[in-house]
């Protein structure tokens, strides 16, 4: 197989892959970061998600310590990827980042 067929055989393989564990990633996602916003999305060539939280999270409140409570928290990775493995992701990051805090690890990151 040519390097071309290998990469037109890699995009339909991603056209017709279903959305394998989204629903419980999204689950885990809500029961874990009560109160935040997230996207998804994916191509040929990668499965992202961001993530950050809604001022009806408590977690606001650490922005003016860690930036990334603001910016949001971001995952870009490659195919094979799922979206579920990307909101997976930023959820571990969100959630790595609140227990920095709680421990006051981290003040004043940017």
């Amino acid at each position: 197989m040519t390097d071309r067929e290998h990469e037109r055989a890699a995009v339909v393989a991603w056209q017709t892959a279903p959305a394998i564990g989204l629903e419980t990633a999204i689950a885990e996602f809500k029961a874990k970061l009560p109160g935040w916003w997230f996207s998804v999305g994916e191509c040929q060539v990668s499965a992202d998600a961001s993530c950050g939280p809604t001022r009806e999270s408590p977690h606001i409140a650490l922005i003016p310590s860690d930036r990334r409570f603001d910016d949001g928290f971001h995952a870009d990775l490659a195919q094979p990827a799922t979206m579920a493995d990307a909101l997976r992701d930023v959820m571990e990051q969100a959630l790595t980042a609140i227990a920095e805090q709680e421990r006051g690890e981290h003040i004043g990151k940017e």
